[in-house]
């Protein structure tokens, strides 16, 4: 009998470590496929495929007390290079989901920064208002002109871009409309922006008015569930009873802010097949890198992806895509 216990003690420990060492495996394979998360993403065209893949710049980074509790720091991920080079570079700043911070975007940032920009988070987990935006164009400002930082005269301020996702929709709208150096902001990018549904119903700092930018805007979404539910207005209340969701970034809101918008700019959006909110701004990523060389880096030839018979209207991993730009 004791030999009998003594060998199903053995088996229980060797189970035990395998299940262990499963489990160990399986975290570090998440974490992995969460820090190359664009070796696993899926592209459907040339342009996409390029630039959803890591860029050839050595990403170096560094972070600034902000002394402010809500913002944190600044996270600033930027090319290597920089360090011993003259020239300069254009800035992308992003504006966190709910609850997020930089370190929720890590990855994302280091791959923008790979293609030649910088690329700049706090730690804001309520980004809505654009204010925490507006104080990290300030922070650019002032390291551009500190004879002490890395980041002396290495800025190119006249080639700013700032993109969000979720509530950072709202953010990067509102920094372009309401905040004072929105003028400074030379194109858009929104992924997943809450719906004005939602931000009636949250209160009037998450509202926006789109019709106040007078600069580039591409705004993506998901067809999964939570991005897009089932409504087809803005009018329309949620009822579990019937079945009846307000998706976070549906169908009608993009239609809704692309009709605002201002004839005069260039304005894109384009929803992508099976993917859902948490995870829209890593499935998007190699077209709002395309979109911010086309942009702040001139580069026309990537910027015909956008334009009416382009390369996104024709991805058959995107529908819905609706564009004012003529080849």
């Amino acid at each position: 009998m004791k030999k009998v216990m003594t060998t199903l003690l053995k088996v229980i420990l060797i189970v035990l470590a395998l299940v262990v060492l499963a489990i160990i495996a399986f975290v570090m394979l998440a974490g992995k496929r969460e820090a190359e998360y664009y070796k696993y993403t899926e592209t459907g065209g040339e342009i996409e495929k390029r630039y959803a893949a890591f860029g050839d710049k050595e990403v170096s980074y560094k972070e600034f007390d902000a002394g402010d509790e809500v913002i944190g720091k600044y996270a600033v991920w930027y090319p290597g290079e920089l360090e011993s080079g003259n020239g300069t570079y254009p800035v992308v700043i992003f504006a966190n989901g709910t609850g997020s911070t930089s370190a929720t975007y890590k990855p994302f940032m280091e791959h923008l920064s790979s293609w030649g920009f910088i690329a700049v988070g706090n730690d804001d987990q309520n980004t809505r208002t654009g204010a925490s935006l507006e104080a990290t164009i300030q922070f650019l400002m002032r390291e551009n002109e500190n004879s002490g930082s890395v980041f002396y005269h290495r800025i190119d301020l006249d080639n700013i871009g700032i993109g969000g996702h979720s509530q950072g929709g709202p953010a990067v709208f509102n920094m372009v409309g309401t905040q004072e150096h929105g003028y400074m902001v030379r194109a858009v990018y929104a992924a997943s922006a809450t719906s004005s549904y939602h931000t009636k119903v949250l209160g009037t700092d998450w509202e926006y008015d789109v019709s106040t930018i007078s600069v580039p805007v591409f705004m993506t979404a998901g067809s999964g569930f939570w991005d897009a539910g089932n409504a087809t207005s803005k009018d329309q209340v949620p009822d579990d009873t019937n079945g009846l969701a307000q998706g976070i970034c549906p169908l009608w809101s993009l239609e809704e802010n692309y009709v605002t918008l201002s004839n005069g700019i260039q304005k894109v959006y384009a929803i992508k097949t099976g993917v859902d909110h948490g995870d829209s701004y890593k499935q998007f990523d190699g077209y709002m890198t395309a979109w911010f060389m086309y942009q702040l880096k001139g580069d026309t030839e990537t910027g015909k992806a956008f334009a009416t018979g382009g390369e996104l209207e024709n991805n058959s991993l995107y529908q819905d895509v609706k564009t004012n730009i003529t080849k």
